[in-house]
């Protein structure tokens, strides 16, 4: 396995800063998509069985005027492993835990890879342990805390044991961060690997659907589902192509970074597109969410660890 310095060697580039800011906002938009469509009758599951395998396949198809994939057995199981870390088990696990401690505390589950996969980075000497960097992530989530659960003190006990188990969540997408990135497979583009996982990701839920004998929940009917999963294919599929574009250009870290964009601009669009509105309280969280991306993104004087970890390109 080629060996090559850490990605996080280096502070983030325009580039990289934009890539973040446009696939968080891709991904933020199909926030009000997935609402409509539940509002008319799709399932969570559902939705996101469609959206992967919808992604997936126009990315095979944009792909096919470029270099051909040969599966072999590590692309089978780099495919089989961030399909189910970054799409299958966050998205089973949510929409489990959901039912029981709600919309709101369950979005903040989202908030927390971020910590997570520094502190998996960091123990595995992919990165430095940074005082600053600690600090700033530190406040992001915070600031998504603050946003989406405004009064977490209300919690009921009842409700801890779900919470426990979303904890998974933040979990499986922080492994999944890191592992794409340590075991990127040599010579690999981020053309290719994208419809892999998301192909993966669409057959693990499909599994978990027909083994829970709910597979007839998959059928939907009427143009305006189908206009809603057409638009969020073409979504899911120019996001995670820049998804992984970003993965490759920058560190673990830097990627689970998202969550940050993701979190005000889902409020932005919430207000764009349902007329909702928020409070000071949810703008001073936002405030706090930005401290903490300047903190975490800016200059360091820590030496940087340049533990070898498998090139991805």
């Amino acid at each position: 396995m080629k060996q090559r310095a850490n990605t996080a060697s280096h502070q983030p580039d325009v580039t990289s800063m934009l890539l973040l800011l446009g696939v968080g906002l891709l991904i933020a938009l199909m926030l009000p998509l997935s609402r409509a469509a539940m509002d008319i009758g799709m399932t969570p599951l559902a939705y996101a069985f469609w959206q992967a395998l919808g992604g997936g396949i126009l990315l095979v198809i944009c792909g096919r005027r470029g270099s051909p994939v040969r599966l072999s057995r590590e692309l089978v199981r780099y495919f089989g492993i961030s399909g189910l870390t970054a799409i299958a088990v966050p998205n089973a696990l949510a929409f489990i835990v959901v039912a029981n401690i709600g919309a709101g505390l369950t979005a903040t589950l989202y908030a927390l890879p971020s910590l997570a996969t520094y502190g998996i980075a960091v123990i595995l000497g992919m990165e430095a342990l940074s005082r600053k960097k600690s600090v700033g992530l530190s406040l992001g989530v915070a600031g998504c805390v603050w946003i989406l659960s405004p009064n977490p003190a209300g919690i009921n006990p009842d409700s801890l044991p779900w919470l426990l188990l979303g904890m998974l969540v933040p979990l499986s997408l922080a492994v999944g961060n890191v592992y794409r990135t340590s075991h990127w497979p040599k010579g690999a583009t981020p053309e290719q690997l994208a419809p892999g996982m998301l192909l993966a990701g669409a057959a693990l839920i499909l599994l978990v659907v027909v083994v829970s004998g709910s597979a007839h929940s998959l059928l939907f009917s009427g143009m305006d589902l189908w206009t809603i999963v057409a638009v969020q294919s073409v979504l899911t599929a120019i996001s995670y192509r820049g998804f992984f574009h970003l993965q490759k250009r920058t560190s673990p870290t830097f990627l689970s970074q998202l969550g940050f964009v993701i979190t005000p601009a889902g409020l932005l669009f919430g207000i764009m597109f349902f007329g909702e509105s928020y409070g000071w309280a949810v703008w001073g969280g936002v405030v706090l969410l930005l401290i903490g991306v300047v903190l975490a993104n800016g200059p360091t004087r820590e030496r940087k660890n340049c533990s070898a970890v498998s090139d991805p390109g």
